[in-house]
């Protein structure tokens, strides 16, 4: 048994760090995030009105930080947080079939709840 009754405490690097968090706590660091990124689209958009030909300003070093933290904290082997934030742009264009199981059946994977389900069904 771990630190705080059944938490296991994992040692990386001189790093422990114990895989304790929860829906409510990841769902509010996803949605944080989700914000700050449309955050620095209204900034970039506001700053082509003043200089036409800036191609973008990004804080990609911060979210890269955040989201590597998820991945670790989530024990996201299969890289399902990046996939949604990228690849689908925070669920927005996440379809039919985007995630199946084994047998083909859809998993959905749209909003910040179903991502913390698919990282944490151990059958994918």
């Amino acid at each position: 048994m771990g630190v705080g009754g059944n938490i296991k405490a994992k040692k990386i690097i001189n790093i422990t760090y114990y895989n304790n968090m929860n829906k409510q706590e990841f769902k509010k660091i996803v949605k944080e995030l989700v914000a700050i990124k449309k955050d620095e689209g209204l900034l970039c958009d506001a700053f082509k009105k003043f200089e036409p030909d800036l191609n973008y300003i990004s804080f990609g070093r911060y979210e890269t930080l955040i989201v590597d933290t998820l991945k670790l904290a989530m024990e996201d082997k299969n890289d399902w947080i990046s996939y949604w934030i990228y690849d689908l742009e925070c669920g927005k264009k996440a379809k039919n079939k985007s995630v199946t199981d084994k047998q083909g059946k859809n998993i959905p994977i749209k909003t910040i709840s179903n991502l913390w389900e698919i990282i944490n069904n151990k059958k994918l």
